[in-house]
């Protein structure tokens, strides 16, 4: 069992403090994503989980088991770099092969691990090969194969997609995903990218300054942001916003300055409070009179068109339409919003109801 469990999690540089509090429970088998913006600190989470930075305050454990100060080879963990970190002058076989060398593993089951991975990973036919002689995708799929060898209780991957152009990382996350499926390892993943996160994880965790802004499955995080940091970046295009006031209160509706009236049981909102409207742009619609404003510039993607609307109050919304849409740049176009998928966010950018 590799159930991981995060304890309040300090970590510091001197006076200057990077993560403020850390707790996340990891179950057995799951595919866990960290996201969020570079300088986040999910990299230096992720390090710490490995070994490879000292914890400033708090507890990680593997297990059951407190691994605060256990060497990074005793974790039963293997770390996926960014860098691919491949030796140059071995081939495929035995840059997999060398860590289970270093083991002493025997060399029967050195070749059964390191034969095993190759196939799974689709790498029998290179394995005579140098890094050199390899693609960016061919490479990380070694550099993948190199941890499974070890037969890890965790797998860590540090941003592994990040040097691969736009179709070898559809590739990759595919195979990754497939792998888990395989192998149903516990995975901690980090990224900048809420796409990979997205198609990837069973549970992300959204972190921003530090801190851990939500944890959630991705439909979670989704349809139920729990503020405006979560709202604007799960999602792609990300969410619309548009900033205003309540302008009435009855019962449970709430009326906002944008004149739509949104049902919110349990709210605590008041005359004249400050909000924020975010809705999707898959949720709005290029016609309707709740809100209208001049077509700036139009996306055509096949499938889908993304319209920019520009309001008369200068605020800018994206509409997701069918790639048939007619709508043009330079028209007037008036635009719809389905009241059962708009989000509303108080003064403090948390969600309200």
């Amino acid at each position: 069992m590799a159930d991981m469990k995060l304890e309040g999690i300090y970590k510091s540089y001197g006076d200057v403090e990077v993560l403020h509090g850390v707790d996340i429970d990891i179950v057995d088998g799951e595919f866990v994503v960290f996201v969020g913006p570079s300088g986040c600190g999910k990299s230096t989470l992720l390090r710490m989980i490995a070994g490879l930075e000292d914890i400033s305050g708090g507890d990680i454990s593997i297990a059951g088991e407190i691994v605060n100060n256990t060497p990074p080879a005793k974790r039963g963990i293997a770390m996926v770099f960014q860098s691919y970190a491949l030796y140059p002058h071995m081939s495929v076989r035995k840059n997999m092969a060398f860590g289970l060398s270093i083991a002493k593993l025997g060399k029967a089951e050195i070749n059964n691990r390191v034969d095993a991975a190759a196939n799974k990973l689709q790498l029998t036919e290179l394995m005579d090969r140098r890094p050199a002689q390899l693609s960016g995708g061919q490479r990380q799929r070694v550099a993948i194969g190199r941890a499974i060898v070890r037969e890890p209780r965790v797998f860590l991957f540090d941003e592994p997609l990040s040097n691969l152009d736009a179709a070898l990382r559809v590739n990759t996350r595919l195979e990754i995903a497939k792998l888990h499926q395989d192998l149903k390892n516990t995975v901690i993943y980090v990224t900048h990218d809420q796409v990979e996160a997205m198609t990837l994880a069973d549970k992300i965790v959204v972190m921003n300054d530090g801190n851990v802004e939500q944890i959630g499955s991705p439909m979670d995080l989704y349809h139920r942001p729990a503020n405006l940091f979560v709202a604007g970046f799960i999602g792609s295009p990300k969410m619309n916003f548009l900033s205003g006031s309540v302008s009435g209160v009855d019962g449970d509706n709430v009326t906002l300055s944008h004149g739509v009236t949104l049902n919110r049981p349990g709210h605590s909102c008041a005359s004249g409070d400050a909000i924020t409207l975010g809705v999707r742009p898959e949720h709005l619609q290029a016609s309707g009179s709740d809100l209208s404003g001049s077509v700036d510039v139009v996306e055509r993607l096949g499938d889908v068109s993304y319209i920019y609307l520009i309001l008369p109050d200068g605020e800018r919304l994206v509409i997701a339409e069918p790639g048939t849409t007619e709508v043009a740049a330079g028209d007037q176009a008036g635009c719809g919003l389905d009241v059962t998928r708009v989000h509303l966010f108080d003064g403090n950018g948390q969600v309200i109801g």
